[in-house]
């Protein structure tokens, strides 16, 4: 039997929200394998205090119900600064279900945590589309199988964090192509540096990508690494005091990329970069940035394996009105259905998948 993580989200530090806790929490985020035997990975990187979990439970429906302990405890604390296995659970999982989660917990400030805006993967109460819905305890699952299967990550900022594009193509790869995936998106990430601005969500936007990427192979061990980062880099500088001189050269992004790239090649990773696409429009754009980001798309068009999304989304220099959530940088719902089914035929095309 192998241990399959058949989900797994990023967490980031959430500093400056103090209203994730409402006591309770219901999540149901799908899973394609079935399975006898489930834990979970509880998240409390970013907290000093522990995580107190009173009560802990999932279900598929009424009739099939567990509570998911800590060293055999219903009631346990996640300590501070870590993330934890539950206990293995014996439970019926079906193939292709929506797993619920409930979590009760009295910590009133909690920190840890991950994000989505797509309902596609992972269901929360609120179900308006656009809406920023946050969510913490949780951030893997893991199943015991007597298969084998491929994993990819997802690794970006907020364009893959939020799920528009990368959750309808995880359901695709897990339930038609038996390819396990993991969300390594942070909103706000940058690949060259930290988070290092006056805004109040600085601290949620983590390391840099560059040496944040290290972790996820050495946590993960993907097959596949599904990459789009850089346009953050481009827009951060000179906005809420970011230091302009922040901003990089087309071939600082270009050489960390091949960097990544070179890491994955000697680890039999297959590494697939995405072109950074347009943000003109937006009131952090201007025509310096636009000729980096088509410096670097052009230089990112030379790997082997890129897919060219830029040239799918983009109307002249901008977001086209379909992909474009209003900020003309975000993908909208419908928009990312369009780009999930986009990168699918070029994993195809390209014999990657």
């Amino acid at each position: 039997m192998e241990n399959i993580i058949t989900w797994k989200h990023n967490f980031t530090n959430y500093s400056n929200l103090d209203n994730i806790n409402n006591h309770e929490q219901h999540l149901k985020i799908f899973q394609p394998l079935p399975a006898k035997d489930i834990r979970f990975q509880l998240n409390n990187l970013y907290d000093d205090i522990p995580l107190e979990i009173s009560n802990m439970t999932i279900y598929t429906d009424s009739f099939n119900k567990q509570t998911v302990t800590l060293n055999n405890q219903a009631k346990f604390k996640v300590n501070s600064r870590l993330t934890q296995w539950s206990d293995w659970i014996n439970f019926n999982l079906p193939a292709k279900s929506f797993l619920s989660i409930n979590i009760e917990s009295p910590t009133k400030i909690i920190h840890s945590a991950g994000l989505t805006i797509s309902n596609d993967l992972i269901q929360t109460p609120d179900s308006i589309s656009e809406s920023p819905k946050y969510f913490f305890g949780v951030s893997g699952i893991q199943i015991k199988s007597p298969n084998s299967y491929k994993r990819m990550a997802f690794f970006g900022d907020s364009l893959t964090n939020q799920g528009n594009f990368t959750a309808p193509l995880a359901l695709d790869l897990e339930s038609n192509f038996n390819i396990m995936t993991a969300n390594y998106g942070i909103s706000g990430n940058r690949l060259l540096h930290q988070g290092h601005s006056d805004s109040q969500w600085s601290n949620s936007f983590g390391e840099a990508g560059y040496t944040r990427f290290d972790h996820m192979l050495v946590n993960y061990r993907p097959n596949i690494v599904l990459f789009m980062e850089g346009i953050n880099d481009l827009i951060h500088p000179g906005t809420e005091n970011t230091p302009l001189l922040e901003l990089p050269s087309a071939g600082a992004i270009t050489q960390a990329v091949l960097n990544l790239k070179t890491k994955c090649d000697l680890l039999d990773i297959i590494f697939i970069p995405m072109t950074i696409t347009p943000a003109k429009g937006n009131g952090a754009w201007n025509d310096t940035k636009e000729e980096l980001r088509l410096e670097i798309n052009s230089n990112l068009l030379k790997f082997s394996n890129t897919i060219d999304l830029a040239s799918f989304v983009s109307n002249g220099n901008h977001l086209h009105s379909k992909f474009d959530c209003g900020d003309h940088v975000h993908f909208s719902q419908i928009g990312g259905q369009l780009i999930s089914k986009y990168i699918k035929e070029q994993l195809i095309r390209k014999k990657l998948i």
